[in-house]
C-alpha cells in the first residue's frame, strides 16, 4: 500500500510534530496490529462456534436418551398411554412406520372428520 500526502496534509502533519515517514510508519504499524487483531478474532469466533455446536448436539442426544429411558420405563411398569398414542403406537407396530409419520396422519384425519363433521 502506497500513501500519498498533499501539501496540506504535509503540513496538518508536521504541524503535530512528527515528520511524513513517522507518521506513515505508524499507519502501517496500526494497519498490521488490526489485521492480526481481525484474525485473532476470526480464530476465537471459529472455535466457540465449534464447541457451541459440540455443547448443542451432545446436549440433544442426552434429551434422546432421557427421552427413551422414560419410554423404556414406561413400557416396563405398563403404564397407560393416552388414547391419541395409543392408535399411533398400533399403526406403528403393524405397518412399520415410524410413530411421528402416524401421528401427523391421525392428526390430519382427526382435522378432516373434525371439519366435514360441522
Amino acid at each position: 500500500m502506497v500513501i500519498s500526502f498533499e501539501k496540506k496534509d504535509r503540513k496538518i502533519i508536521e504541524s503535530k510534530g512528527i515528520t511524513i515517514i513517522e507518521f506513515k510508519r505508524i499507519l502501517y504499524n496500526t494497519e498490521k496490529t488490526i489485521e492480526d487483531t481481525r484474525q485473532v478474532l476470526k480464530e476465537i469466533t471459529d472455535k466457540i462456534t465449534k464447541a457451541w455446536n459440540v455443547f448443542v448436539e451432545n446436549f440433544l442426544e442426552a434429551v434422546d436418551n432421557v427421552k427413551l429411558m422414560i419410554n423404556q420405563i414406561r413400557e416396563a411398569y405398563h403404564y397407560p398411554t393416552s388414547r391419541r398414542y395409543r392408535i399411533v403406537k398400533i399403526f406403528g407396530k403393524y405397518t412399520g412406520t415410524d410413530i411421528r409419520f402416524n401421528w401427523r396422519m391421525t392428526f390430519k384425519i382427526k382435522r378432516w372428520i373434525a371439519r366435514s363433521c360441522c
